[in-house]
């Protein structure tokens, strides 16, 4: 229950860092080529300073990159953590009605890249398990 909890609280502190990206690489190389176009005839960039904007450049590419296949890894981890509680019997908090609904879990849906659990013919979301409990 722990690993479902810290998986869900990762993604969501993901997703707003996600949202709040300062310069995303568009908007860097618009810099870099008013920079270059604005530059001082008598005083132009230096190659070294050129190649460190560069290698900037690159370092943030790469770090998309990896930022989009993190979110994907997360995405199948949580879908996985979901799957495993087919069959499992649940305790889940209904967020319309504030009860505490027992019930199996019968199947596992995802929708906005959110996986849902289906107990007793309704869909409830991971962060609604409140216990998973043992087979009787």
């Amino acid at each position: 229950m722990d690993s479902i909890q810290a998986t869900q609280s990762t993604t969501l502190t993901q997703q707003s860092t996600l949202q709040q990206s300062d310069l995303g690489k568009d908007e860097f190389l618009k810099l870099l080529v008013t920079q270059l176009q604005n530059q001082n005839p008598m005083n132009p960039m230096k190659n070294k300073e050129f190649m460190g904007q560069m290698a900037q450049f690159n370092s943030l590419q790469q770090m998309q990159s990896l930022n989009t296949t993190m979110s994907k890894f997360i995405n199948y981890q949580q879908l996985s953590q979901a799957g495993n509680l087919v069959g499992k019997k649940v305790k889940v908090l209904d967020s319309q009605t504030g009860q505490t609904i027992t019930g199996e879990v019968k199947k596992v849906n995802v929708t906005d890249s959110d996986p849902q659990i289906t107990v007793n013919g309704k869909r409830y979301s991971m962060n609604s398990i409140q216990e998973v409990l043992a087979k009787e």
